[in-house]
């Protein structure tokens, strides 16, 4: 909180945890640090880990640089012509984009942002859209750089709880596939975005965004000092006969390679060995990592075969892709490396022996741990780093109060309450390159977001008390948390437009434009006759609907697996 930077806390986290081992010794400590870092690195786990982050890295270059962001571009540009459409295409590209966060910030942030602009969508709500989409997604998967580190962080808890995957009855995998529906936080998250974005009711600091660039063509407040754009860090994406096949063709290569590969290497080949089976007992790292390179090079062979780069431009994105995801490496490594520090000082004995002893019902453990997790995110700006601060002390403590029936609902709330500083911390990475990616003020897109992810942790933090009541199947509490979510968006939004004056429903500019909303009646109160009207049927939100209804179709057919 003090140094507001992140890797250097981190750091710091460690090189304590040294001190304490190395008996408040500097010099021994400082090398005992440099030892863990080591240690972490040896991991065949991690290596792999890391290598598939630079391969992710490179092969979502080839996709922006390769032209298959301005093949894109080119083909939505005529299909979307309001800012409600910007919103919710947003919404959608960030949905296909799964594998990585900060690549679907880059790719969608950079395929959105002047069509949002254009049809008078503010750039607090493009970043928003951005913002909330692309943790979420990343999260549920069902491949993506996400879930590799998400499952070494559940091994790192299963080693500070001295337990193994037989004594559980669950692979680390299993148990990360079997806490995505108590991930309540990041499907609020992600159902609000689109929610908002079809229904054109705002509230909060956003309601006054969304009404400033509608009724002036103002995408940006007067004062405001939009963040600066780094896809210079890639290059500019060429024209040279840009195509979708350099957009889709590597995600679909990727998402295919990566499947079969975990089922392969489940065993899933294997007679007798269901489906089920193989993606418990794959290894998850290494089918990443095949399914990652399969990505690069998939990018690369497009670039070539399209014509859209010469050799050495390809070679040069290859280098250039793998430079982006230097800071998450980085984060990553000393994320592992303050879990192995807080395992050799016996952080979670000390925590265990505390909670066990302080008769806390075991039933309301999962909200305890979502309201630290959501804490530790806000006040350090690393979901990755609360994960690795908090998991090698929650799966310990729930196994000891509960036993293993809870960890499943643990692991999905401290993934949520991680994410929840993503959506609300101004010293988020995410956070940050969705300001720089949507041309928005870092600080309006904070205060504009905090109200939504607010309004799902608060749902999240009501479920979860039921939980502890006895509230304690997932495919109830979901719905209800769906359903509360509604209500409470709904509720917010008709209050705060009736306390400032404004329209419930945001109206488009083009019927600002003709006249069908009267802005000086707007400004004077008389609101009544001018809220918006949109059509629900048109192409773009029923297209979206039906995409992210089949695409969490298949994160739950993946959940089902796990149970």
């Amino acid at each position: 909180m003090t140094t507001r930077q992140v890797l250097v806390s981190l750091f710091a986290g460690v090189w304590i945890g040294a001190m304490i081992v190395a008996g408040w010794n500097p010099i021994a400590a400082t090398a005992l640090t440099m030892d863990w870092l080591v240690e972490v690195f040896r991991s065949p786990f991690n290596t792999k880990f890391i290598i598939l982050i630079m391969f992710m890295g490179a092969g979502a270059a080839f996709i922006h640089r390769s032209g298959g962001i301005l093949a894109l571009e080119q083909w939505i540009g005529d299909r979307v012509d309001s800012a409600r459409e910007s919103q919710i295409l947003t919404w959608l590209i960030g949905v296909f984009i799964f594998f990585s966060s900060y690549t679907s910030t880059i790719v969608t942030g950079n395929a959105t942002r002047d069509l949002a602009q254009e049809n008078r969508s503010s750039r607090e709500m493009h970043a928003y859209a951005l913002d909330s989409t692309t943790s979420p997604v990343a999260t549920f998967g069902p491949v993506s750089s996400w879930i590799g580190y998400q499952v070494s962080m559940i091994i790192a808890g299963f080693e500070a709880a001295t337990v193994t995957a037989s004594e559980l009855g669950m692979t680390p995998f299993g148990l990360f596939l079997q806490s995505i529906p108590w991930n309540i936080y990041c499907f609020m998250a992600f159902f609000m975005v689109g929610f908002i974005a079809i229904t054109q009711r705002f509230f909060g600091p956003m309601l006054d965004a969304e009404w400033r660039a509608r009724s002036t063509g103002q995408t940006i407040r007067e004062d405001a000092t939009p963040l600066s754009d780094v896809s210079q860090d890639v290059g500019e994406p060429s024209d040279k006969n840009p195509t979708l096949v350099n957009f889709f063709g590597p995600i679909l290569v990727l998402l295919v390679v990566s499947l079969v590969s975990m089922w392969w290497l489940g065993g899933g080949h294997n007679p007798g060995v269901s489906v089920s089976e193989a993606f418990q007992e794959t290894d998850v790292a290494l089918g990443l990592l095949y399914g990652s390179f399969a990505f690069m090079v998939s990018g690369f062979i497009g670039a070539l075969g399209y014509r859209t780069m010469d050799l050495e431009t390809a070679s040069d994105t290859i280098i250039q892709g793998f430079k982006t995801m230097n800071i998450a490496i980085a984060i990553i490594v000393l994320a592992w490396s303050i879990g192995l520090a807080a395992e050799k000082v016996g952080t979670a004995q000390v925590i265990v022996d505390a909670m066990v002893g302080s008769g806390i019902p075991g039933t309301f453990l999962p909200v305890i741990i979502f309201l630290a997790a959501m804490f530790v995110a806000f006040t350090t700006g690393t979901s990755w780093g609360t994960m690795a601060i908090l998991t090698p002390l929650a799966i310990p403590l729930g196994y000891e109060l509960v036993g293993p029936s809870i960890l499943p609902v643990l692991v999905g709330v401290l993934f949520g309450g991680a994410i929840y500083g993503d959506h609300s911390s101004p010293i988020s990475d995410t956070t940050v390159m969705s300001s720089i990616f949507s041309g928005s003020d870092h600080i309006d897109h904070v205060n504009t977001q905090i109200p939504f992810a607010g309004t799902a942790a608060v749902v999240t933090v009501f479920v979860l008390i039921l939980y502890g009541l006895g509230l304690q199947t997932a495919y109830i509490a979901l719905p209800l948390a769906l359903v509360l979510t509604t209500v409470a968006v709904l509720a917010l939004n008709k209050f705060d437009a009736r306390r400032k004056g404004l329209p419930e429903v945001m109206p488009s500019a083009d019927a600002i434009e003709s006249g069908e909303v009267d802005v000086d009646a707007v400004e004077r109160g008389e609101v009544d006759g001018n809220n918006g009207s949109h059509n629900h049927f048109t192409l773009v939100p029923v297209l979206a609907v039906v995409i992210v209804a089949a695409y969490l179709a298949v994160v739950f057919t993946f959940a089902a697996i796990g149970a």
